[in-house]
This record gives C-alpha cells, sequence and structure tokens, in this order.
C-alpha cells in the first residue's frame, strides 16, 4: 500500500510538473527556446523521480538491514551515481561511451534475469531489487548527459527505460513492478530529450520589425 501511494505522488507531482512546463512551451515562439524549455522539463522530472526513488530505497534499506550495512549499501549505489553525475557533466563526451557500454551492461543483465529466472530471483531475494537499483543509478547519469548531450541521452533513456521492462514482462513477471516504476520517468524525458533536439535544429521564426517598408517613387 505504501509503494501504491508513492507511487501516486510521483505522477502527481510529475504531471503538475509537465503541465506547468508544456504551458510555458505553449507561449513560446522561439523552437530553440522551446527545445530549451523541453530540456528542462526532462531533466525536472527525472530530478524529481531520482529524489522519489533514492529516498525510498535509503528508507528501505536503513529500516532492513539497517546501520553500518544500511550506509554500505546505500555508498555502492549513490558514490557511483555522483561519479557518473559528474563525469557527464564535466566530461560529456567520455560520458557517452561510458553510459553507453553500462546500458548496453545492464540490458544484457535484463536479458539474464528473465532467462535464468530462478536463479535471479533467489539473488534479489538475498541482496534485494538490484536491476532497479542499476536502471536507476544508470538513468539519473543519462539525465545529467541530457544537459550536455541532449540527443544521446534521449535515445539511452528510452533504452534503458523500454527494453528491460519487455523483456521482463516476455521472460517473467519477477522484478515487472519495481521495473516499471523506475522506468516510466526515463521513457518520458526521453521522449521529451529527443524533441528538444529535434525542435534545437529547426530555424528561429524571421524577426518582425514593426515597421512598414518605405514605398520607392515611381520613375517619371
Amino acid at each position: 500500500m505504501q509503494r501504491i501511494v508513492w507511487l501516486i505522488q510521483i505522477v502527481v507531482v510529475a504531471g503538475l510538473v509537465l503541465g506547468g512546463f508544456y504551458y510555458s512551451v505553449r507561449r513560446q515562439p522561439d523552437p530553440v527556446k522551446r527545445a530549451v524549455l523541453l530540456r528542462r522539463a526532462g531533466f525536472g522530472l527525472m530530478a524529481l523521480s531520482t529524489f522519489f526513488f533514492g529516498a525510498f530505497v535509503i528508507g528501505d534499506t536503513f529500516t532492513d538491514p539497517g546501520g553500518w550495512k544500511a550506509a554500505g549499501l546505500v555508498a555502492a549505489w549513490a558514490v557511483p551515481l555522483a561519479g557518473l553525475a559528474a563525469l557527464s557533466w564535466l566530461r560529456p563526451g567520455w560520458a557517452v561511451y561510458a553510459l553507453a557500454v553500462l546500458s548496453a551492461a545492464v540490458i544484457g543483465v535484463s536479458i539474464w534475469s528473465a532467462i535464468s529466472a530462478e536463479a535471479w530471483r533467489s539473488f534479489e531475494d538475498r541482496h534485494g531489487p538490484i536491476l532497479a537499483v542499476l536502471i536507476f543509478v544508470l538513468v539519473a547519469a543519462i539525465a545529467v548527459l541530457g544537459l550536455k548531450r541532449t540527443s544521446v541521452a534521449g535515445v539511452l533513456l528510452l533504452a534503458v527505460g523500454v527494453i528491460p521492462v519487455i523483456v521482463s514482462s516476455l521472460g517473467s513477471s519477477l522484478g515487472f513492478a519495481s521495473l516499471s516504476v523506475v522506468s516510466a520517468p526515463p521513457v518520458i524525458a526521453g521522449v521529451l530529450y529527443l524533441v528538444s533536439a529535434h525542435m534545437a535544429e529547426r530555424p528561429p521564426p524571421p524577426a518582425h520589425t514593426g515597421t512598414a517598408s518605405v514605398e520607392q517613387p515611381k520613375a517619371a
């Protein structure tokens, strides 16, 4: 029940944020500025989902097992997330290759989890929702990359957000709910990033000076 309430809160907040950005985009005639607003909307959605999902994982970890073990488990994903986010911001060219390789690895893990469902179930029963946390860390870093490399980040977000969920639904229902929750914001943000990148390539509308042209006198 708590997870359902948490999911509803995310959907409501995300809807309000996206609604506000959509209203701002509709009022903006310049396609370049529209692209900036859409990119900010995608990043804002990912920032909100990262905050809520991270808070949920931290709270759940400190509830069970708690103590120093919980602190170590949180640091195991928080430190890589911070490192990948910093790499995406400071060295986006390097981050593109690193995040592409990690995305392929996560997709490979999702395929393996669907093929070996029983082995993966016993593994996650001992260690928690590993695949959902991996996707959470990866898409958060890709969202930061989207501020520098919007189109590439959009493709990666869609790939990481869609493929593991499809594979999980085809192979086994194991972890499908948690994957769906963590994958929904990246799919929306990926679409916003791609639309933003496409719109940024469009030329701006012609400027209107508001002055009438002066009619040239006719020759006698």
